[in-house]
């Protein structure tokens, strides 16, 4: 790839725009001292890359202009983004740890931290008190983590705390959709569904047309066995956000459900195709597998399954039972007992 000699003055504004103009202007204050350097040319280029979704090459590029600067602030946030979006949570909450002690203002990345830290299954920690303390923090960035903290005590089966922290992100901000959200998995849990309904119908009035509301209007009714409701709400939700993961595993789930093999193998494929490590994805392909006669592919796909979750932490994935059967599933298929 031909790389400019220029420092690449626009493309950080691109990466920038949903920080504060505080950080804003720091963070321009850091990349103005290396615009002539190497780093500014890996940056540039790693910055290209993210936005195409090469988030592997983004990597390698934002690595080498460490090597040339270890001090750049950009760079530290970038290549957390770009590894949070590659999968590899541990390594984003190092890169964002690193980024908080050169400077860059704590209400910019507690968020991003909080959930590279979820997504290693370290609910505990997500809830520390003091380490994700909401004080000082503009009010939309404590809406945002209460509630993550919110999805945290609730997979660890504390609802009393998890709604507590709903409540104050809804203080914090009445009319965003958000919290009314958080609160419908909680209802659906405890088998309360005309309180998860009128959760989703508060959220539908503040965002009638979010894709979000959709998928959680359709978890619902799936839940309460209303499949052909459920896949209208899906396809409504998909609609309006094809990338809407969640979404196209529940909506091919269904398909599978209903024998509609045909429509259920587009989404499988798309599945694998755009999330090739999300491992509901390839049990999916396992069933339809199953049901062509393709034995050598369902245990291609058990086999995927069993190399995707036997290397996860057991702190990640105990709070996660469909983690955890699917994956007794796929040792079950593949013969292995007792791993299974």
């Amino acid at each position: 790839m031909k790389k400019s000699t220029k420092a690449p003055r626009a493309q950080p504004r691109r990466v920038l725009r949903q920080w504060t103009l505080v950080t804003a202007f720091a963070l321009a204050a850091a990349w103005a001292a290396a615009a002539d350097s190497k780093a500014a040319l890996y940056y540039e280029d790693a910055l290209v890359r993210y936005e195409k979704k090469d988030m592997a090459g983004a990597i390698v590029q934002l690595k080498n202009a460490l090597k040339q600067d270890k001090k750049l602030l950009p760079v530290h946030v970038l290549l957390g983004q770009a590894l949070m979006a590659s999968g590899q949570p541990a390594a984003a909450e190092v890169a964002f740890d690193e980024a908080l002690q050169l400077g860059v203002s704590r209400s910019e990345l507690i968020v991003p931290l909080a959930r590279a830290l979820i997504a290693q299954g370290k609910l505990q920690q997500a809830t520390d008190p003091q380490r994700f303390s909401t004080a000082g923090l503009p009010a939309g960035v404590q809406a945002q983590l209460l509630l993550i903290k919110a999805g945290a005590f609730g997979d660890v089966g504390d609802a009393r705390a998890a709604m507590k922290v709903i409540e104050d992100a809804r203080a914090l901000d009445p009319t965003a959709p958000d919290s009314w959200l958080a609160e419908v998995p909680l209802r659906i849990r405890a088998r309360q569904f005309k309180e998860a309904t009128a959760a989703v119908d508060k959220a539908r009035a503040l965002d009638p047309k979010s894709a979000a509301v959709q998928h959680q209007a359709a978890s619902i009714l799936h839940v309460q066995g209303d499949l052909p409701g459920a896949l209208a709400a899906y396809d409504k939700a998909l609609s309006t956000d094809p990338a809407f993961t969640d979404a196209r595993i529940a909506r091919a789930g269904i398909l599978v459900d209903l024998k509609r093999n045909e429509e259920a193998a587009k989404d499988i494929d798309e599945l694998l195709r755009t999330t090739p490590l999300e491992p509901r994805g390839w049990y999916l392909n396992s069933v339809l597998a199953a049901r062509e006669g393709k034995q050598q592919s369902v245990r291609a796909s058990l086999k995927k399954i069993t190399d995707l979750l036997d290397p996860v932490p057991l702190q990640f994935i105990r709070f996660r039972p469909q983690m955890l059967l699917l994956n007794g599933q796929a040792h079950y298929g593949l013969g292995e007992r007792e791993k299974a």
